[in-house]
């Protein structure tokens, strides 16, 4: 299986490396691809995620003095394209079909399964325009993934808003990726 991992600006990025490293390790995964956005590589240094996951991360085409790989490349030949953590900004430009970033751009591309791990504060999920983009992503056949508990900063407690646990959405992003089974004769 290759998967595309875009990891978008939200308190989230800082669990990602962990779940990079799972996500190595399965059995079924054979290439992992990783993008940032530009907010996402303020929480986490790109550099420092490509040394632990030994694997190129791309967060500008622009910017980042590398050779220059478009969306339609870095989506080729993909099987599954992961969003975690998806910030009500990655969710907003996906479903209005912004390509502002890398991560969009990506999405714009990949005709194949996508899965969104939203990752925000519980008001922010229950804003209408986050309830109606996910929606719409949903309706567009993106699977949005539940979201797990995390630490509020702001408010000093745990909240149900934090990306989904690695143990419930790994066999989540499997099925999404294996053939259905064979219709009954």
């Amino acid at each position: 299986m290759k998967i595309l991992v875009g990891i978008s600006g939200a308190i989230g990025a800082l669990g990602i490396p962990s779940y990079l490293i799972n996500l190595q390790v399965e059995q079924e995964v054979e290439e992992l691809r990783i993008v940032m956005t530009p907010t996402a590589a303020r929480f986490i240094n790109p550099q420092s995620l490509e040394a632990l996951v030994r694997q190129p991360v791309f967060v500008d085409p622009w910017n980042d003095g590398r050779r220059l790989y478009s969306a339609p490349e870095l989506v080729k030949d993909l099987d599954l394209y992961l969003i975690a953590p998806a910030s009500a900004t990655t969710l907003s430009r996906c479903a209005t079909g912004s390509g502002e970033t890398l991560v969009a751009q990506c999405y714009l591309c990949h005709g194949g399964p996508v899965a969104f791990a939203p990752s925000m504060s519980p008001e922010m999920f229950r804003h209408p325009a986050v309830v109606r983009n996910l929606k719409w992503l949903e309706e567009n056949g993106a699977r949005i993934l539940p979201p797990g508990p995390a630490f509020q900063a702001a408010t000093g407690t745990f909240v149900q808003g934090g990306t989904c646990p690695y143990r419930e959405m790994w066999p989540i992003l499997k099925s999404l990726v294996q053939p259905p089974p064979p219709a009954a004769p």
